[in-house]
């Protein structure tokens, strides 16, 4: 197939109908970028596709790594391109996950050549071309932050590099990526670090601000976002398992009414993936796969009241798991078919309560946070509950309730509490100190 190229900086003024035209572009002389790419097989089945990976995930996670083999044309056709700029030893990463996808059955699997030293900028033509001849693309883990500085300026300028992931995004290849393969991918505010309680005491700073405060760990954000690919949502990965809950939910208040704010968020759990399927257009979904659950957090109705360090009322937190399905326009869930309601089917008497409500957890274990959530929705006696944090100058008290009519829980029984599938909708948290 021949396909007409132009210069880079022809390519941004035609802007492909993919950013608006208020983005910036590191332009450059030595590259082309072509003005068109043909849609690839998969496209017309599952459209623009992603597939977020919580972190963690098992070499034996067949259905996740056939997944993403799938929506990149499926076995014996589809060319993963591996992006290992987050790792510290990125050809070594590479050389894992190219073992890997040849394992579940990909055709080829390709090293994409983007790290801290060797960024956007000194690829050229070369990485251009490489970007072109693939079907999919596979983000590792590590520091998302050095995903940033290879494929963007220092103001969140596209790179040709990240162009051309654009356009091959746009025709049907997949994006997917692990952890901070998968964080990165948000058109919004970027989290690069903190943990819950810091978070919640001390807010949350754009990573050029000055004043950030030594020898703690709020949440720092990047201020000029993520790679732009997931619009809507910033995007969390390791999520319940490490607590960061607390974490998320400060960001959005803190940042919901600036320039690459949202009320929304996506945090992916270890072992677990969101797939999504025709983004950016109406029928936009994400089916959930793996051992955990992916938590939605909005905002949209939620108040902020006045408090020395913070407090906030009207939250909204959705958990899903295997087999559930969101809407991701306006946040319908549907149910995997599998799980029943909970309620009138409780399991147990009373709800449960937590001294340290953001405490990690690790895979079969319901993270404390979903553990006492879930409560709420398979108790016969109550439908609210509370957790603390461990932290006490100042403590904060996290209350949660399933009383309202459209929070409903969902389970797939086993053999206890613990074990059970639980997912749930619309549970209502407010976090203040006491």
């Amino acid at each position: 197939m021949t396909t007409t190229s132009i210069t880079f900086a022809a390519c941004a003024v035609v802007i492909f109908g993919i950013f608006t035209t208020s983005q910036a572009f590191l332009l450059s002389d030595d590259v082309t970028l072509r003005p068109h790419v043909p849609k690839l097989p998969q496209f017309s089945q599952y459209g623009r596709s992603m597939v977020l990976v919580g972190g963690n995930q098992y070499d034996n996670n067949t259905e996740l790594h056939e997944t993403i083999i799938k929506l990149a044309g499926g076995k014996q056709f589809a060319k993963i391109g591996i992006i290992t700029a987050a790792s510290y030893d990125p050809l070594d990463s590479y050389n894992y996950y190219h073992d890997i996808f040849l394992q579940y059955g990909a055709l080829q699997v390709n090293r994409i050549l983007l790290d801290v030293n060797h960024t956007a900028s000194q690829g050229g033509q070369a990485l251009i071309d490489t970007i072109y001849a693939q079907t999919g693309f596979f983000f590792g883990g590590g520091d998302q932050e050095r995903i940033i500085r290879s494929l963007m300026g220092p103001y969140g300028d596209y790179s040709p590099a990240l162009i051309a992931l654009h356009q091959m995004y746009d025709s049907g290849a997949v994006i997917a990526g692990t952890s901070a393969g998968c964080s990165c991918q948000t058109a919004q505010f970027m989290i690069e670090g903190g943990y819950s309680y810091d978070t919640l005491v001390f807010g949350s700073y754009a990573d050029i601000d000055p004043m950030i405060p030594p020898d703690i760990e709020p949440n720092i954000y990047l201020t000029s976002g993520g790679l732009g690919f997931m619009k809507g949502y910033v995007l969390d990965s390791h999520f319940a398992q490490r607590g960061r809950e607390g974490r998320m939910i400060r960001l959005l208040a803190d940042t919901r009414m600036l320039g690459k704010g949202t009320n929304r968020a996506i945090g992916v759990d270890e072992n677990t993936a969101l797939v999504v399927t025709h983004a950016d257009t109406n029928q936009s979904s994400g089916l959930v796969i793996g051992d955990a659950g992916v938590t939605l957090i909005d905002l949209t109705h939620a108040q902020i009241h006045p408090s020395k360090h913070f407090n906030i009322s009207g939250v909204y937190v959705t958990y899903l798991t295997k087999g559930d399905v969101i809407r991701l326009t306006d946040q319908t869930v549907t149910f995997a078919s599998t799980k029943t309601p909970m309620r009138g089917h409780e399991r147990n008497d009373a709800v449960f309560q937590s001294n340290d409500v953001f405490a990690k957890a690790d895979i079969p274990l319901k993270p404390e946070f979903v553990r006492i959530a879930t409560s709420t929705f398979d108790a016969r006696r109550g439908r609210t509950t509370h957790g603390f944090s461990k932290e006490t100058g100042p403590r904060f008290r996290v209350e949660m309730s399933a009383s309202a009519n459209d929070a409903v829980g969902f389970v797939e029984r086993n053999a206890s509490f613990a074990t059970d599938i639980t997912s749930y909708k619309n549970l209502r948290v407010s976090i203040y100190e006491g």
